[in-house]
């Protein structure tokens, strides 16, 4: 079984029934946000956002300039709800990486919402839960694990949270900086690692994309760490 690496699928709204769900949905404001638009939290008034279509990333920059990014957020994913209920803000940058719809409900809003849905409440928990947990095993990953590991593991994840399946096999809409970012690595050393990749004919990269021909090399490549483990 294969972690997707921070990607939680996990939505609050699971458990809920249809009423429940267009009772809170109808509390939260539509805001839109085009390719490269930026969110900036820990530097505007905390909120709770859910990503209704389309797809965004989470990350920060260095001191020495670098990115690191923390997850990739597709429909259904959440953020802001950390803030909210530590009281803690957590400096961080949230950008578009393509036409993007999101759901938001102000601090206050939200945390009227726990009290007044405890299902809400409990399931919010558990999507929380299981983003620690992802994102301490990715941490174990970036810190153990070689290069080339690293990679496999993330397409694997990515392919199946944002893959987008097509006649030439399963695309990433995800530049190789983008994934480099997520790795913790340069682009120069992840782009040569997709290269070697590309050689052997498992897949194919563009500009803005990677696309996974056979998942299977990346298959055997993650089940040897776990085996390793």
């Amino acid at each position: 079984m294969t972690v997707k690496w921070a990607l939680v699928k996990a939505s609050p709204f699971q458990g809920l029934s249809e009423e429940e769900k267009h009772d809170i949905l109808s509390r939260m404001l539509c805001v839109h946000y085009d390719p490269g638009e930026r969110l900036e939290l820990g530097r505007e008034p905390g909120g709770w956002w859910v990503v209704e279509k389309g797809m965004m990333k989470v990350y920060s920059i260095a001191p020495d300039g670098s990115a690191l990014t923390y997850a990739i957020l597709s429909a259904g994913d959440s953020f802001g709800e950390t803030t909210i209920l530590t009281g803690h803000w957590v400096r961080a940058t949230v950008e578009a990486l393509e036409p993007t719809e999101v759901r938001y409900l102000s601090a206050d809003q939200f945390e009227t919402l726990l009290r007044e849905h405890p299902d809400f409440a409990l399931a919010l928990l558990r999507n929380l839960a299981e983003r620690i947990r992802q994102s301490e095993e990715r941490v174990f990953h970036i810190s153990r694990l070689k290069l080339g590991q690293r990679v496999a593991h993330a397409l694997i994840g990515l392919a199946q949270t944002i893959g987008e399946q097509t006649d030439a096999g399963i695309e990433i809409h995800l530049t190789h900086q983008e994934i480099a970012d997520y790795v913790g690595a340069s682009r120069e050393a992840v782009s040569r690692t997709l290269g070697r990749w590309v050689r052997k004919g498992w897949i194919a990269t563009n500009r803005k994309s990677v696309i996974i021909k056979d998942l299977r090399p990346f298959q055997i490549i993650t089940n040897q760490m776990h085996t390793a483990a």
